[in-house]
């Protein structure tokens, strides 16, 4: 059946010029509203489907295949592939098309059809889109008030309601969006903000920083794990390849997770061999929470070796620790990187106050520490009621350690004469002549 219609098509039959008679009538006016405004706004919410589902829609968009488009009801939903179709055109007349002049048809939600109804029947003027354009703001039809605002705008182009609708305002005596306020100032687009092109392109290097330091992540990750595999030396030769700064965070993470000497040894060559002043700063951490002597005298070495300018002020600082153990290992490296700069800090560090809870939970029983941990002076006491915090003076063996190796001096713990010897190799303050020239 559908190749005879095709046939007769070819041939001109007399039914063929009478839907092509029909279709042009209902065409003109159609159109007579759409060729003045020149957009069909609901198809940004079509859903296209062959014409062989088109007996399931019953409002649609039919879209031919000399190109036009039929906007009205499916009259005979129940028809079938092969049957023509039967539209009712929203001003009210009706047409019949052979399937085979129907390529797709896009049904239509209900907001879509009261507007293409009210669409066909719009008056050309300024107060025929305005009343088009506010329906549609109300009903969310964003694009198709967007596009009646604009023709509002071919009309009369500096109409307040519609420049402000659509996002205008009146700079310098122009009339200008906000983008074009925006680029006017200098500003560029980035994403969804605007932002100074320097800001933009601080942005993006930021952005391609992460990107390589997520790339070095995973190979120094994968590195890592062949430095316990039988690829141990070809892992070991990647990590003291590298060069990258970009590097430094994952060298950093996996430095501070390695245990075994070996590793932790070829890590943080690798650290120094990048040589940014965060991978330094991570031995240098190291050094002051390892309880391995035998790493954290090779990371002193390195440290006494590249002499990073850093490393002082994080072994002065944690001088101050509550954690005595801490405070004899900033001494101890110390005496590596410090210099006479330091020596005031070592002085006041070479005996320190700390607190220790002594004593356990049992009521009424009564203990006595004397000196308490090893180079400790000084005594508690604890009675009863559980445990007990006492206040220790602490001397710190790495701390004197550090005074002798940086002054060549030896005062022992006594501060007192630390202090004396300190203060006799200041300058003496230059003398000021007091009297004033006579004439």
């Amino acid at each position: 059946m559908r190749q005879t219609q095709g046939a007769q098509n070819q041939r001109g039959s007399p039914k063929d010029s009478r839907e092509k008679e029909e279709w042009m009538g209902f065409r003109s006016v159609l159109w007579r509203g759409l060729s003045t405004f020149g957009y069909l706004g609901f198809l940004a919410f079509a859903v296209f489907i062959s014409a062989g589902h088109a007996r399931r829609a019953d409002a649609a968009i039919f879209q031919l295949a000399n190109g036009g488009e039929i906007f009205g009801e499916l009259v005979n939903a129940n028809r079938t592939d092969a049957d023509s179709f039967v539209i009712r055109s929203y001003s009210g007349g009706e047409i019949t098309l052979a399937a085979t002049n129907v390529l797709k048809v896009v049904p239509q939600r209900p907001v879509e059809i009261a507007y293409t109804k009210k669409l066909v029947q719009v008056i050309d003027s300024v107060e025929g889109h305005l009343r088009l354009a506010e329906w549609c703001g109300k009903n969310r039809l964003k694009q198709s008030q967007k596009k009646h605002l604009q023709h509002v705008l071919q009309i009369d182009p500096d109409h307040p309601t519609a420049r402000s609708l659509l996002g205008y305002s009146i700079v310098d005596g122009k009339w200008m969006t906000r983008d074009e306020k925006m680029r006017s100032r200098g500003y560029v687009r980035d994403g969804s903000r605007w932002v100074l092109p320097q800001e933009k392109e601080l942005r993006e290097k930021q952005k391609q920083l992460k990107q390589a330091e997520r790339e070095w992540y995973e190979k120094i990750k994968r590195y890592s794990k062949w430095l316990t595999g039988n690829k141990r030396v070809s892992g070991r030769e990647h990590l003291l390849d590298i060069k990258d700064p970009r590097a430094t965070p994952a060298l950093i993470y996996f430095f501070a997770k390695a245990k075994r000497q070996e590793n932790v040894e070829i890590l943080a060559r690798a650290l120094t061999n990048v040589g940014t002043a965060a991978a330094f700063e991570a031995i240098v951490s190291r050094t002051i929470v390892e309880a391995n002597d035998d790493i954290s005298y090779f990371c002193l070495e390195l440290l006494e070796q590249y002499k990073p300018a850093g490393a002082i002020a994080v072994y002065v600082d944690a001088l101050r620790s509550k954690d005595n153990v801490k405070v004899n290992r900033a001494g101890r490296g110390l005496s590596f990187v410090g210099d006479s700069t330091v020596v005031r800090h070592l002085i006041r560090a070479l005996v320190t106050q700390h607190k220790f809870k002594i004593g356990k939970e049992n009521p009424g029983a009564v203990s006595t520490s004397f000196g308490g941990a090893a180079g400790s002076k000084g005594t508690g006491f604890v009675s009863g009621g559980g445990p007990k915090i006492v206040a220790q003076n602490m001397r710190n063996k790495e701390v004197l350690g550090a005074l002798r190796s940086i002054t060549g001096k030896d005062f022992d713990y006594d501060m007192g004469a630390w202090n004396t010897w300190y203060e006799s190799q200041k300058p003496p303050a230059p003398k000021i002549n007091s009297r004033r020239d006579e004439d």
